[in-house]
């Protein structure tokens, strides 16, 4: 599905605070919070971190009473050890051993292999003093047998991680567009969790797939409000394929003599004349500007054309061939002119958390913009530490450096 945007500290703090306020209607009370099914919480660290403090502090949420679930983000689950919040730690496992976690779940090897996340687990539980709970998502035939429930038992052994203090959340798989695995059955859950607590000592929870009749689950909602999006886009041309359909745009502002020399010109095939009679000479006729239109006036996208900034060659030879055909001039092909690309698919094997061209378009503004911040900050230390006195309005730049490095870190991340 891909990345379109981070989920703001008031977006997440919104959803909580509006069913509290349900539930407090009905006479009941909010107790428990879940951060999990919207994205990766440890990803979007600084807002989920800001929710949580104001879920605690507005809404009287005790911080043990909030879990925070993440695929394994082991810098932000070293930054989450040093807070001062006892909220509690959820690891989405779903595999034991180095292969398959890779396989199912890309992200394991880009914060360092299952030992590095582990060991870091570990850490966590001692410096802590908490039970953490270990996601497992149930897989029909793929993680779901008595060997696999013995591979995480010996997982666990392995890393010293005490058996009352590791807790296994079991979850049939929920049905997912584009995933086409399926959940296991009574009887293979059964079997897993007999295997965890007879042979391991470690409690396991089967847990009941709810939200599905509404795409609660995680990833549901995105998969059906994209397959919608397609289905409105498929209409969309299909409309536009038969000329008739097509809009009649523009303002009309012909001389009267063309007529005459408009009626001998053969049209072009597939051209169909327009015979409306209220289209007359000077009418003007309701025309939108599409929102993906540029604005120049937008600084950020001033900046990009002011001093444009591309990734490989291909964008660059791409950028030089659409200057040359404005310019009336002839270049060839980019697939042509750039060796290194030998055909199209090897552009597309280039590897991203995002797959939206807008956002990754967005989502590279930003990064350069923070690190311009963050260049032009390390300026003023240097300044201030060779005894220039910084004015306010610098000093206040040097005092978010912090929040810019983190942005950057999240940034960076969801373009890998």
């Amino acid at each position: 599905m891909g990345f379109a945007r981070q989920l703001t500290a008031e977006e997440i703090f919104e959803q909580v605070a509006r069913f509290a306020n349900e539930l407090k209607a009905d006479g009941e009370r909010l107790s428990n919070v879940v951060m999990m099914g919207m994205g990766e919480p440890l990803a979007n660290y600084r807002n989920v971190i800001a929710a949580i403090r104001r879920m605690n502090e507005e809404l009287g949420i005790g911080a043990r009473k909030i879990t925070v679930s993440t695929v394994g983000v082991v810098p932000n689950i070293r930054k989450l050890m040093d807070e001062d919040l006892q909220v509690r730690l959820a690891l989405s496992l779903h595999c034991a051993t180095e292969e398959e976690r890779t396989a199912l779940l890309p992200a394991n090897r880009r914060y360092g292999g299952l030992h590095e996340l582990m060991t870091t687990i570990k850490e966590y539980i001692r410096v802590k003093r908490q039970r953490v709970t270990f996601e497992w998502a149930l897989i029909e035939g793929e993680n779901d047998s008595p060997e696999v429930a013995r591979t995480l038992g010996r997982l666990l052994r392995t890393y010293d991680i005490r058996p009352d203090m590791a807790h296994v959340n079991l979850i049939p798989l929920n049905p997912t567009g584009g995933y086409g695995g399926g959940p296991s059955g009574r009887k293979n859950v059964a079997k897993f969790v007999d295997v965890l607590e007879k042979e391991f000592g470690i409690s396991a929870t089967p847990r009941m797939r709810r939200g599905i009749d509404i795409d609660a689950g995680c990833g549901q909602l995105k998969a059906a409000n994209e397959k919608k999006k397609e289905k409105a886009a498929a209409a969309e041309l299909t409309k536009f394929a038969d000329p008739t359909g097509l809009p009649i745009v523009g303002v009309y502002e012909d001389d009267e003599n063309d007529d005459e020399f408009d009626d001998n010109i053969e049209s072009e095939p597939g051209f169909k004349k327009n015979d409306k009679s209220d289209v007359i000479h000077g009418s003007i006729v309701q025309f939108s500007i599409d929102d993906s239109a540029v604005d120049l006036d937008d600084e950020d996208v001033a900046d990009d054309f002011i001093d444009p900034t591309y990734d490989d060659d291909f964008e660059i030879a791409e950028a030089e061939r659409l200057i040359a055909l404005i310019k009336g001039t002839s270049i060839k092909p980019v697939l042509e002119s750039v060796t290194q690309v030998d055909s199209l698919p090897q552009q597309e094997v280039k590897s991203t958390t995002i797959i939206d061209e807008d956002n990754v378009r967005d989502a590279k503004k930003r990064r350069k913009k923070l690190l311009k911040n963050l260049k032009a900050i390390d300026k003023l230390k240097e300044m201030g530490a060779n005894g220039k006195v910084l004015n306010e309005e610098q000093l206040e730049k040097v005092a978010k450096e912090k929040e810019w490095m983190i942005e950057l870190e999240s940034v960076e991340h969801n373009l890998m």
